[in-house]
């Protein structure tokens, strides 16, 4: 139910379009290791950067971690390229960034919603809770 509060409360304080979005994915992803760092070995400083990496590693190099869930829509590239501008963070998980940028792993449930196959708004909160 607290999911479920969190993310009606999200979408209503988002952008007024969000409101008419519909849910286009959902997905379970691990933050892992491997994607708190770039395809050239650099270590990423953003959130949504770590994000973006953690689709990329499932989609583009088939370097999933053991829980990570498939999603139809960051199959395609320029949709990944969206991530860092897109991701909100449901109300009551404000701490995930935080935790995942002191290098914890993190295992997230991630809530796409958009128009046919082109996100606009992901929606982030605890995949274990």
């Amino acid at each position: 139910m607290r999911h479920v509060f969190g993310l009606v409360l999200c979408l209503c304080l988002s952008a007024p379009a969000a409101q008419a979005q519909n849910l286009i994915s959902q997905y379970y992803a691990m933050i892992g290791p491997g994607d708190f760092f770039n395809s050239s070995g650099a270590r990423l400083g953003d959130f949504g950067a770590i994000l973006q990496q953690d689709r990329a590693n499932l989609h583009r190099f088939g370097r999933p971690d053991a829980q990570d869930g498939w999603d139809p829509v960051f199959a395609d590239a320029g949709n990944r390229s969206l991530i860092p501008q897109i991701w909100r963070i449901a109300p009551g998980f404000e701490f995930i960034p935080g935790w995942v940028m002191s290098g914890q792993p993190r295992f997230l449930l991630v809530q796409v919603y958009g128009y046919g196959t082109t996100p606009q708004v992901m929606v982030i909160s605890d995949g274990a809770g």
